[in-house]
């Protein structure tokens, strides 16, 4: 476990410094942070310019980042834009925030929490991470293989050690993450998959559906919402199979690793006519200390007075709202204390 954790970590911390160095992120600090000339922008009726990291196309954070883009920009002066960038992923995220490349980030309550004590995936702490507003979503760990694959099972794959072929995103991903927790679970990993005949095919998740569409895979482990555009079209358009993890496996990952149990409900994909008991994570919205307190105020009044924009942006989004986006269990960060003078004058905490 300690060599696949490693192995990913640096390979994050290079991915994220190269998307740092590439991001236009940083020459719009200025202008909404503590220290910039424009600390004051939301106040004074300067415009501010914000980017926000989501992951890469065909992912709920892909799709999230249109949505929050325009809701947050309400709450902003006029003349203000965010703009969300198509790159990242749940263990990056916090890192280019962290280090300047992108002023906000959508994240996972646990990446984030680990980011910040210094914790799992990351050898530093990233303290300066705060939160703007969280229990965004649901998010189900599921895994999937083609139903003409000929097994339904990664103990038998483990036990036979079957040459199964594997699409998997790349590293800086949680789902990249967690599919090595889970192969490891059953006593095997990605390159036992190798040796065995099989293949692992690192690609984003739009590469991926037609990768399994094609055959050149059949097997896939992330995590989703409910509504997930690329787990939609995959399933709409080939007959795969979604696979029950075994309880005492979840109890596992919800004790040990800090995931929440989870049910996603039946028929939210085609092919999925049971509820599947799983384990899971939720999203939020998050930023550094160097945010200004007046913008931050004002990003969290803009999510919560357009609560119901939010909820229509996504079905996953439907599960926000203004009465939980203050609770640290849904950040896994500190809120930042601009963001927490708006939720206490709002009454909300």
């Amino acid at each position: 476990m300690k060599k696949l954790l490693a192995t990913v970590l640096a390979l994050t911390m290079a991915a994220s410094l190269m998307t740092a160095c590439g991001s236009s992120g940083s020459s719009s600090q200025a202008s909404a942070t503590s220290g910039g000339a424009a600390s004051g922008g939301a106040v004074s009726g300067e415009p501010v310019a914000l980017d926000l990291v989501t992951s890469s196309s065909g992912t709920s954070w892909y799709s999230y980042g249109a949505t929050l883009s325009e809701v947050l920009t309400k709450g902003l002066p006029s003349g203000s834009m965010v703009n969300a960038a198509a790159e990242g992923g749940a263990t990056s995220n916090p890192i280019q925030v962290a280090q300047g490349a992108y002023q906000l980030g959508i994240g996972y309550n646990m990446s984030c929490k680990w980011a910040y004590n210094g914790e799992g995936l990351y050898t530093e702490a990233y303290d300066n991470l705060r939160g703007i507003a969280g229990y965004l979503d649901t998010f189900y760990y599921v895994a999937v293989v083609r139903t003409d694959a000929g097994w339904t099972d990664l103990a038998e794959v483990a036990e036979k050690h079957l040459p199964v072929n594997i699409s998997c995103l790349p590293a800086g991903n949680m789902g990249n993450v967690v599919t090595g927790m889970i192969l490891e679970y059953y006593g095997m990993t990605f390159d036992d998959i190798i040796s065995w005949g099989g293949t692992v095919e690192y690609a984003d998740w739009t590469t991926s559906v037609e990768n399994i569409k094609d055959g050149r895979t059949d097997f896939i482990c992330h995590n989703i919402t409910q509504g997930h555009a690329a787990m939609t079209e995959l399933a709409s358009t080939t007959d795969m199979t979604f696979i029950q993890f075994p309880q005492e496996m979840i109890d596992t990952f919800v004790n040990e690793k800090g995931f929440s149990p989870e049910t996603l409900p039946a028929g939210s994909f085609n092919g999925q006519d049971e509820d599947l008991s799983t384990f899971g994570v939720t999203s939020n919205l998050f930023c550094t200390s160097d945010l200004s307190d007046e913008v931050a105020y004002d990003l969290a009044k803009a999510m919560c007075e357009n609560a119901a924009d939010v909820n229509a942006g996504h079905t996953a989004l439907q599960r926000f709202s203004p009465e939980t986006a203050a609770d640290e269990a849904g950040l896994g960060i500190p809120l930042h204390p601009g963001a927490e003078k708006y939720y206490k004058e709002a009454g909300l905490l």
